[in-house]
């Protein structure tokens, strides 16, 4: 063996650790979450829930632009020390999450809102209550999904 060989067969022994490393495909769950205001696009069904391309949901008020006006006012801002609050219609929100990226799962709890809850806050905030799974990235979409996984609430970052 040369003293090229020799050198080649030694850099790849000491590349073969960083590669094997760099191969964790686990979320970063606070660079996901706690990446700025996220604002609600709509509720889903039919959802493929881990689809890379799920082409099958289908948004619930896709044709009701004025339902739509309204929800997607609505926010949802995630803190590191497991906080979290939002906008609701006429109101704000606070509660407290926690998510585990081994089975992408998220706990929403002691939710509390600034005013009653009825029609569309209702419907957002037990949504949010019954959310076991997520699914997204940082840039543009979180979902979050109750146990069936087959409707979803779908959030964006407003440029």
């Amino acid at each position: 063996m040369n003293g090229k060989d020799r050198i080649r067969k030694l850099a790849g022994w000491l590349l073969l650790p960083l590669l094997l490393c760099g191969c964790n495909q686990q979320d970063d769950v606070e660079e996901i979450f706690c990446s700025g205001t996220w604002y609600v696009v709509d509720y889903y069904t039919n959802v493929k829930w881990g689809a890379n391309n799920d082409t099958s949901a289908r948004p619930v008020n896709g044709n009701n632009l004025e339902e739509l006006k309204v929800l997607q006012q609505f926010t949802l801002v995630f803190s590191d020390d497991g906080t979290l609050e939002g906008k609701i219609e006429n109101g704000t929100y606070a509660g407290k999450w926690q998510a585990d990226p081994d089975g992408r799962t998220v706990s929403i709890t002691q939710l509390k809102a600034s005013v009653g809850l009825s029609g569309r806050n209702k419907k957002y905030i037990e949504f949010l209550q019954n959310c076991s799974f997520y699914e997204g990235n940082s840039l543009n979409y979180l979902r979050l999904a109750p146990t069936e996984t087959v409707t979803c609430i779908q959030f964006t970052h407003k440029d």
